[in-house]
């Protein structure tokens, strides 16, 4: 039995945004669980996601972070915000911060400016959302990274975005726009298509070609896998391809806010509920033997840094190779 170490934990559906890739906002029921759910979490995550809807909706986020820390203390915490409360978010951040000294925190920016606004759907987002991570980086924290999601109306601000996060010195990560049927939902922006031909030319090659060979450039592995993910995304994209599959269910789940674990986000797949039962009891169930077997058998393509990490490791040193040659030769779309 294959025990997980990575997790998306959405504590909330509540979301003030209006993203034009992701319908959670359009969710009008809301059960969330209560913190001391995440005790049940297992013990084997080393990653954990903190996502949502907007995580600082909640008002017990601190506690939340406080008993997955102490659940999971050698664990990896980052919490995924719309950057919309602004500066107000600061000293949220900061007492996060003082719970989990390594606490890292991504912004989701999507384009500079009115095209921030336009993606998410609200007037001054994206001033809000660069007032959040200036305040928490002058206020100490070092982990943040600026999340840079690809749709069909934005690629032309990807480069914009790479510059932006060099200029605030934090990291820039990126992903495409995906589909699901629970998480997503359906959307006219998702970059995966029967045909994403649109997203093969030139310029968007160019940018693609730009970011991984501005990653490779470094010394810092961390970064060199950032550049081969970043191949991966520009592969998906540009031709539907996944370079290659994940253990979803086995390797990483999803928690929603009423506590059903699935998969993963992409896969609409209910393997049971950690607020009835114990973690092992759904894990080792039948039903989630079930889910694993569905998801085998499922096609869908994707490519999220998430739900690949496992993965990842498993294929370092094919990605090792990738990474010194193209360091050497420069990467060529």
């Amino acid at each position: 039995m294959r025990y997980p170490i990575d997790a998306v934990i959405a504590i909330t559906y509540r979301c003030q945004a209006k993203c034009r890739m992701c319908s959670i906002w359009k969710i009008t029921e809301h059960e969330d669980v209560s913190p001391d759910i995440y005790k049940r979490l297992p013990k084997t995550l080393r990653d954990v996601n903190i996502s949502g809807g907007e995580p600082f909706l909640r008002d017990d986020l601190e506690e939340i972070v406080k008993t997955v820390h102490t659940r999971l203390p050698g664990s990896r915490i980052v919490v995924s915000s719309n950057g919309l409360l602004g500066e107000s978010i600061v000293p949220r951040a900061l007492k996060l911060k003082e719970i989990f000294p390594r606490i890292g925190f991504a912004f989701s920016v999507d384009g500079v400016g009115e095209m921030q606004d336009f993606i998410r759907g609200v007037e001054g987002a994206y001033e809000k959302v660069i007032t959040a991570v200036k305040g928490v980086r002058d206020g100490g924290v070092s982990n943040i990274r600026i999340a840079y999601t690809l749709t069909s109306e934005n690629p032309d601000h990807m480069i914009k975005v790479y510059r932006l996060a060099e200029e605030l010195g934090v990291q820039f990560t990126m992903q495409v726009s995906h589909e699901s049927d629970f998480f997503f939902g359906k959307n006219e922006s998702s970059v995966i298509k029967d045909n994403p031909n649109e997203f093969n030319n030139e310029q968007l090659k160019k940018d693609f070609e730009t970011i991984i060979n501005g990653e490779l450039s470094s010394y810092n592995l961390k970064r060199w896998g950032k550049a081969f993910i970043h191949y991966g995304s520009y592969l998906l994209a540009a031709e539907g391809r996944q370079l290659f599959s994940s253990r979803p269910g086995e390797d990483f789940f999803y928690l929603d806010p009423k506590g059903d674990i699935y998969p993963s986000v992409i896969h609409n797949y209910i393997m049971g509920n950690l607020a009835d039962n114990s973690f092992d009891t759904v894990w080792k169930s039948e039903q989630s033997d079930s889910v694993r077997e569905r998801c085998l058998n499922d096609k869908t393509p994707y490519w999220m840094g998430c739900l690949l990490r496992k993965a990842l490791l498993e294929h370092k040193f094919q990605i090792g190779l990738w990474a010194l040659k193209n360091k050497i030769f420069k990467i060529r779309l």
